[in-house]
């Protein structure tokens, strides 16, 4: 499971949401199970997106294959102040974190 936080100025809500649609390309992707967000009822500029994915593996091909295009497509870079991901996965009967990071937009 990939958990996102992002950030976003209240003048940007509408045009994050948007870019969220070209996310829809994930269908595609071996291995994407599903995908739902909204926004954070105790803090309305902050968006959460829950990714569920079929394994580790299959997650780390999209990233590595599929990510930035999709990323670069949606334009959504441009449109949150920060974003935080968590990935949790399962190995052997046991759950972990992969990864863990807090990254400022660049513009």
């Amino acid at each position: 499971m990939k958990w996102i936080k992002c950030q976003v100025n209240e003048e940007n809500k509408r045009s994050f949401s948007k870019a969220q649609e070209g996310w829809g390309q994930l269908r595609h992707c071996a291995g994407f199970i599903g995908q739902i967000g909204g926004w954070n009822r105790n803090e309305p500029c902050e968006a959460g997106i829950l990714s569920v994915w079929k394994d580790l593996l299959c997650y780390r091909r999209f990233m590595q294959h599929q990510h930035d295009e999709i990323f670069a497509k949606s334009d959504q870079g441009s449109t949150y102040t920060n974003i935080s991901v968590d990935i949790q996965y399962r190995n052997n009967g046991h759950y972990g974190f992969f990864e863990q990071r807090d990254i400022a937009a660049s513009g």
